[in-house]
């Protein structure tokens, strides 16, 4: 008896419901509310105030492992040192200097000229210097830091002395950062020159490797479609290790990027990897797609570059590549890959890589990366300006 009024109950329910019309309200139309997306023109570097304007000739930009912003005066052979804040921290002095960076025990390695005299004949040679940075004290400053010649060319791997030597040119240094002690702080020295066997020790457009004691190891041969060539480089002007601050995520690895500027050179900037094989340690290029259907330009297009002059990588986990045209005044982006462009972020409906060129300087002349902030020299105008990518603030 209980069952049977219990069914009739649900059935009356049932018919209740049934002859109302929408009991329950009608269903809410959603189509009003948009769907967010990103507009990929939106996707840019903006300038961030204030800039650097210390410098007459800013020819390079560095922030270094003990994060400070060091920046090369060409006009006054001083290199300038400042905190993030952009509080100017002091100068030294460095005969003829042109580049700088930092190696992981925060000293600093410069490249300037060493003036000389050989057989009666006055010479101003190019050389890398040291910078101590850490004082017996075992305190990271300025005070009392002096830049000391530790390679003069070409004394590191020859005693005789010829003309051709005073038009050898440094170019460039890039940390190598390794789990090994021994390797760990070793570094590449790029140079331009115009003898094509220097002594019978190789061309003087060269990639060389020094220990961390500044000792001599060899030029670079590099191995590429099976053979090895001791004269690949074509007049070599910048490197960027893979090893970048900041110093807690410094990323361990021998290879390098290269930028040779030589007007016959059809891939401008190139990977350098080094390998361990059966027969001994080899370094050859990698090359990229000029094909992948998520950019409309490539960082490995031949000529891409009308007159590259600096690189440099991001340490951070976008590993952003960054070249200096200042054929047109400009700076371009890539990514780790070689696309030219930032990645859309996964909302947007963007088919390509976002384009985020920048132009308009004076004169480019130096790049450095850091915290998201991209740093950009301009020689002619006297400043440093900075740069971050809007995807970056929060």
């Amino acid at each position: 008896m209980v069952r049977t009024l219990g069914i009739f109950f649900i059935l009356s329910i049932g018919l209740l419901l049934s002859s109302c019309d929408n009991y329950f309200g009608e269903r809410t139309n959603l189509d009003f509310i948009e769907i967010p997306t990103y507009d990929v023109r939106e996707i840019s570097y903006v300038p961030i105030a204030p800039n650097i304007q210390d410098a007459i000739a800013p020819v390079d930009v560095y922030v270094g492992y003990d994060e400070f912003i060091y920046v090369v005066d060409s006009a006054q052979d001083l290199i300038l040192r400042y905190d993030i804040a952009l509080n100017l921290q002091g100068s030294i002095y460095v005969p003829g200097v042109r580049k700088v960076t930092q190696t992981r025990s925060f000293d600093l390695l410069a490249i300037g000229t060493y003036d000389t005299t050989i057989t009666g004949v006055d010479y101003s040679l190019t050389a890398l210097y040291e910078i101590g940075m850490v004082g017996s004290d075992n305190v990271l400053s300025m005070q009392g830091a002096t830049a000391e010649a530790v390679i003069v060319h070409p004394f590191y791997f020859k005693n005789s002395f010829s003309s051709s030597d005073a038009k050898v040119k440094f170019t460039d240094v890039a940390i190598i950062g390794s789990n090994i002690q021994s390797e760990n702080n070793s570094y590449y020295l790029s140079r331009t020159g115009v003898s094509t066997n220097n002594a019978g020790f190789g061309p003087d457009n060269a990639v060389l490797k020094f220990t961390k004691d500044h000792e001599w190891i060899s030029a670079l041969p590099i191995t590429a479609s099976g053979a090895t060539y001791n004269n690949y480089f074509k007049k070599p002007l910048a490197l960027q290790g893979f090893t970048q601050a900041p110093q807690l995520t410094a990323t361990n690895s021998p290879d390098f990027w290269v930028l040779n500027q030589d007007e016959d050179q059809e891939i401008q900037v190139q990977h350098i990897q080094f390998t361990e094989g059966p027969f001994g340690a080899l370094y050859q290029p990698i090359f990229y797609s000029t094909l992948d259907p998520a950019a409309k330009r490539y960082l490995q297009t031949p000529k891409r570059f009308v007159n590259p002059i600096d690189l440099c990588l991001a340490g951070d986990g976008s590993r952003f590549l960054f070249v200096a045209d200042a054929g047109v005044d400009s700076v371009f982006q890539f990514t780790s890959s070689g696309l030219e462009g930032v990645p859309p972020p996964p909302a947007s409906a963007a088919e390509f890589n976002a384009l985020v060129s920048l132009g308009g300087f004076g004169k480019v002349s130096a790049l450095s990366y850091y915290d998201k902030i991209l740093y950009v020299a301009d020689s002619k105008n006297g400043t440093v300006q900075r740069f971050k990518l809007t995807l970056d603030f929060d």
